[in-house]
């Protein structure tokens, strides 16, 4: 067969296709089979249509190159395009992927922090909770004390014997407030006057003794300290001033309200404690002053001043006691330096020496000063007494000129008011409205007993008839009516 009536199959047309070009195959089949008689020409003509063909063929061929390239340049395109597609298929995966895992630590945190605020005391008020962060607490001071080891909040309301939620409560300082945990009512002073007492409710009282008995009870005060110190009494410190050429006294302004929160944290600091336990020790032995104020029919009570000691707390004697121990140690040391003996009772400060000690008495009391104001207190100048033995000396009530004794005036008074009291009644005498009267009367007589005991033997007979007549109980020592 020859090429010109050869048969192709189907794979060859479309490689002759491919190769010549659509248009030039079916133009070179039409001449082929008949249905294009090529026009008349010359050799030259047929060879110029020749060379033509050939340009023809390499243009399409080029063209066809071109149009190859074009796709695949468009194929190009769309694999960026669908390359693009599915990156940002795989960032949105991983961005939600990465979403959740940030939303489960997120919730992760909440939860931790929810049991965190279960067991801990993370705010107690504005200006006071800047320590709460603070727990590292000094173990081997606290041993050495032998003092509890307290390390968190929990644990400190577990040995309290309250809740966390209580331990909240009694801490939470508001500068306004529509709850007081004191009660607060004047009794008469010795002096005249009224003294405010802060008394705490049931709650508070009950935490305040357990930081006492636990606590504070456990450290040694020095030795110069006589107020409100176990086995001490107002005799005990007056003792040392019988019978003295000159006594020196000196009073503390505002002794308790002195002692200001940043202090009792620290002195809880001092002993061990993290800076979050001692705020709340802090926060439970101090108050605010308040006032009452009504507004929209509901009663608020509004600090005036800065927390501080309440008088009536029974942790204030015995921090006041720990807080001066600085204070009592320089002061003996400047007593035994001038010749002197030094004693202080509470906020009483009492120097006594004999003839030689007394052209040093003004060099003490200058130096007095000065070291009271370094410890940060106040000296009431007002009642800044130096007594010489032409006069009557009197030492935290009592006189000790010669041995300890109560003023003719005192004693009088008293026999007249037992008289009035054995007639008339307990009512009808008390005229100054004291709310404790009847404890006021005994003890008075067993303070009586322990300075004059042969006078307080006769009181303490009368008022045993008083309450044998009225039916009241006794306080006085029986023993002591021999």
């Amino acid at each position: 067969m020859s090429e010109e009536n050869k048969v192709l199959t189907r794979e060859e047309w479309i490689n002759k296709i491919r190769s010549e070009g659509k248009a030039e195959t079916i133009r070179s089949e039409m001449i082929r089979l008949g249905f294009w008689e090529a026009p008349n020409l010359s050799e030259e003509e047929r060879e110029q249509q020749a060379k033509e063909d050939e340009e023809y063929k390499e243009v399409r061929k080029e063209l066809q190159e071109l149009q190859k390239k074009s796709k695949q340049l468009k194929d190009i395109d769309f694999l960026l395009k669908e390359a693009r597609k599915r990156r940002m298929e795989e960032s949105k995966k991983r961005r939600a992927e990465r979403k959740a895992v940030r939303k489960k630590a997120q919730a992760e945190a909440k939860e931790k922090w929810r049991k965190y605020r279960q067991n801990h005391v993370i705010h107690v008020g504005d200006g006071v909770s800047a320590g709460l962060a603070s727990t590292e607490t000094n173990e081997q001071k606290l041993m050495q004390h032998q003092l509890p080891l307290i390390r968190s909040a929990l644990q400190l309301a577990h040995d309290m014997n309250i809740t966390l939620s209580e331990l909240k409560w009694l801490t939470y300082h508001r500068n306004t407030a529509t709850i007081n945990h004191y009660q607060h009512f004047t009794i008469p002073k010795k002096s005249g006057g009224k003294r405010e007492i802060s008394a705490p409710k049931s709650k508070l009282r009950s935490a305040q003794s357990w930081i006492k008995a636990n606590i504070l009870d456990k450290l040694a005060v020095h030795d110069a300290a006589y107020g409100f110190v176990t086995g001490k009494s107002t005799v005990d410190n007056a003792k040392h001033h019988i019978g003295k050429d000159a006594v020196v006294k000196f009073d503390l302004k505002d002794f308790f309200p002195s002692i200001s929160f940043v202090r009792v944290r620290g002195l809880f600091e001092s002993l061990g404690y993290s800076r979050a336990i001692s705020t709340l020790f802090a926060l439970i032995c101090t108050e605010p002053p308040r006032q009452e104020v009504e507004f929209n029919g509901k009663m608020y009570y509004v600090a005036i001043n800065e927390r501080q000691l309440p008088q009536g707390a029974c942790t204030s004697p015995t921090l006041t006691n720990l807080l001066c121990r600085r204070l009592d140690e320089k002061l003996t040391h400047l007593a035994k330096e001038k010749g002197f003996t030094y004693t202080r009772y509470a906020d009483d400060l009492t120097f006594s020496g004999n003839e030689e000690a007394l052209k040093q008495i003004g060099s003490l009391m200058g130096s007095v000063r000065s070291v009271v104001d370094f410890e940060g207190f106040i000296i009431n100048e007002a009642k800044t007494r130096v007594l010489r033995n032409g006069r009557r000396q009197r030492v935290t009530g009592i006189v000790v000129n010669e041995k300890p004794n109560l003023t003719r005036k005192d004693i009088r008074s008293f026999r007249a008011l037992l008289h009035n009291v054995e007639h008339h009644g307990l009512e009808q005498e008390n005229h100054r409205n004291h709310p404790h009267f009847w404890e006021y009367i005994n003890g008075y007589v067993s303070y009586v007993q322990m300075v004059r005991p042969d006078i307080g033997k006769k009181f303490a007979i009368q008022v045993q008839r008083i309450a044998d007549k009225y039916g009241l109980p006794i306080r006085v020592y029986i023993e002591k009516l021999g």
